[in-house]
């Protein structure tokens, strides 16, 4: 009898587990093939403000801003602004530098700011064009990135906000991996519950629609994605808006580093969100999701892996591969088949090992999440530019 139960509940906790992540993404998956889509409309290219928000960056302003005439946004409708934030190095001096040799830039010094929120809402609540896109000064943006995300929010009414698709230039696999499912992710909902996730590296909103952060925000772009999807507007990510981070996790340590207080800054948001009034369904289930993941993943996880020891010791001890093969399989066709858009792609051995490794990575950030939120990322990390307390 005792083996029966155990056998019950371990496939219960499997299937659980399974449903709350590959499951959830074939959920999304299907649903991307029957729902409508959303229509862009071919509108003409409007005037827009490119914003960068600047911390003492010193090393990387002047690339950036080389980066921005990259693009081949028409430059006559493209006005560049620098906000930064208190620098206490030469970054304003080497803006000014550039200005000297005719590039045409505003600068904004905002001495007294808390951090990348203040320098967010500054520009939302001047006046100024319409559609304003953000990006960090530690980022490398596509020629077509900036026209993408424009031709997106401009050709779509509800659309209030559209993020980039990230890839971080690091040498280490399972961030590479880690943002290949997030962004497939984040497309997904945003295609079917018009609540996508976006990142900060780089995403354009549409001002009219949204006014100011809220000055308790923990995380500007988590909190703009959970506010404005919880007003009824739409908030996407486009695939062919392409952003590169520099400024990434490169060794396993610095990815648990990271992953964890950027988790605990996105249940600070997550719970802090539920103050609005009569938010739309797809959001409703977007955020019941996100803190079912954040919460209670990870101890399912332990769960399955406490049952299938147990499960050793009966004469069911062959069913803990079943599962084991399901995850095995849907974990790697999932990356086959998001490493197919990629330009390089590695080994079927390399690839299976990078793949272990970031579900156990992901497994101990997850049960080591900071109960505290810190704004303070790995060392080397561009969220550390806001934050000038501790690691905590």
């Amino acid at each position: 009898m005792f083996d029966e139960i155990l056998l019950v509940l371990f496939i219960s906790i499997c299937l659980l587990l399974w449903l709350s992540t590959f499951g959830y993404v074939m959920i999304l998956r299907l649903l991307v093939f029957i729902k409508p889509r959303f229509l862009v409309e071919s509108v003409d290219l409007p005037a827009i403000a490119v914003v960068i928000p600047t911390l003492n960056e010193e090393n990387t302003i002047v690339q950036k801003l080389a980066d921005m005439e990259l693009c081949d946004y028409p430059g006559d409708l493209m006005k560049v602004i620098v906000v930064d934030g208190g620098s206490t190095d030469r970054t304003v001096e080497f803006v000014h530098k550039e200005i000297t040799r005719g590039k045409k830039i505003e600068v904004i010094c905002l001495d007294r700011s808390r951090g990348k929120v203040d320098q967010v809402n500054h520009i939302l609540s001047s006046p100024g064009e319409e559609i304003i896109v953000f990006t960090d000064a530690d980022s490398r943006l596509e020629p077509a990135c900036i026209r993408e995300l424009v031709n997106t929010i401009a050709g779509e009414p509800e659309t209030a906000l559209v993020g980039a698709a990230v890839r971080p230039k690091s040498r280490l696999l399972e961030e590479r991996i880690h943002w290949l499912c997030l962004n497939y992710i984040w497309w997904l909902e945003g295609e079917v519950l018009s609540s996508a996730g976006i990142s900060g590296v780089c995403y354009a909103v549409n001002r009219n629609m949204f006014l100011t952060i809220a000055q308790d925000a923990i995380a500007e772009d988590i909190h703009l994605g959970l506010d404005i999807s919880a007003r009824g507007y739409r908030v996407r990510i486009n695939p062919k808006a392409k952003a590169i981070e520099l400024r990434v996790p490169q060794t396993p340590h610095e990815f648990l580093q990271f992953r964890r207080r950027r988790g605990a800054s996105y249940v600070t948001e997550l719970v802090h969100s539920s103050a609005h009034s009569n938010p739309p369904l797809g959001w409703k289930l977007a955020r019941l999701v996100r803190l079912w993941q954040f919460s209670w993943v990870s101890w399912l996880s332990v769960a399955a892996l406490v049952t299938s020891g147990f499960m050793l010791v009966t004469r069911y001890r062959i069913y803990p591969l079943l599962p084991l093969t399901l995850f095995v399989v849907s974990a790697f066709l999932l990356i086959v088949l998001l490493l197919n858009h990629t330009e390089k792609r590695p080994g079927i051995f390399t690839l299976c090992l990078g793949m272990f490794r970031y579900a156990i990575l992901t497994l101990i950030s997850l049960l080591s999440l900071k109960k505290v939120p810190s704004m303070l990322g790995p060392i080397g990390g561009k969220e550390g530019k806001y934050d000038n307390s501790p690691a905590g």
